[in-house]
């Protein structure tokens, strides 16, 4: 198995987080980027708890939006803090909708990614098919 094509990437800022109970807490996403060469909306959602190893367990639902339709995907990860206000993650999920005819080949790939957050707020994440 190994990575493949880079299908997407997204950056922006946290537009929110909020406390769930049970020691989860969700964060609300909100950029701009690529899907498949095509320009995006991002809205991303994802809950994450704190595990005894110092690292963080989570799932999460991403929206990416265009002229041309919308893709839905859902996925899950591992994290950690990497400085104060700082998260990294390596993820991975399945695209369940995908609307424009160039992006029905989503729907036939699992996706493997990383995501990383700033102190700022700022957020990136990056996309790939993980051929097997």
């Amino acid at each position: 198995m190994a990575l493949g094509e880079q299908l997407g990437e997204a950056s922006g800022k946290v537009a929110g987080l909020r406390a769930q109970g049970d020691g989860k807490i969700e964060v609300s996403l909100q950029g701009k980027g690529t899907c498949l060469g095509t320009e995006i909306e991002d809205v991303t959602t994802f809950w994450s708890v704190m595990r005894p190893n110092g690292t963080a367990y989570g799932q999460g639902n991403s929206i990416q939006m265009s002229s041309e339709g919308m893709a839905e995907w859902h996925g899950s990860g591992v994290g950690r803090p990497t400085g104060p206000g700082v998260w990294k993650y390596s993820y991975g999920g399945i695209y369940t909708i995908a609307t424009p005819q160039k992006w029905q080949r989503l729907l036939d790939v699992y996706t493997v990614g990383e995501y990383e957050n700033d102190a700022n707020g700022n957020y990136r994440w990056k996309l790939w098919e993980w051929k097997f």
